[in-house]
């Protein structure tokens, strides 16, 4: 039997496409992986999310019932703190 070239340059190719093949195949393994972990931690985000928006909900609908929660609730900046009535002070006479 002969050695061919045309063989042996095939057989290199396809050699080299065997190992870029593993290679790919790893990195799409592990980027996949890591992406699942990035969406369950993205979804944990919006569901705690989502929980705290309904307690501050709830909280800012309790203070009209009893409004000595307002300084807790200013304190944490959900509600911004209430000035004082325009026309209470009086301007300096001269």
């Amino acid at each position: 039997m002969k050695n061919n070239p045309t063989t042996t340059i095939l057989n290199w190719l396809l050699a080299a496409s065997v190992l870029l093949s593993a290679i790919c195949f790893t990195q799409f393994f592990f980027r996949t992986r890591e992406m699942r972990s990035l969406q369950r931690q993205v979804i944990n985000y919006q569901n705690t999310r989502t929980a705290v928006n309904l307690l501050v909900n709830d909280v800012v609908a309790y203070s009209k019932r009893n409004p000595a929660i307002l300084p807790i609730l200013e304190s944490v900046g959900v509600k911004p703190a209430q000035s004082a009535p325009v026309g209470t002070t009086k301007p300096a006479s001269n």
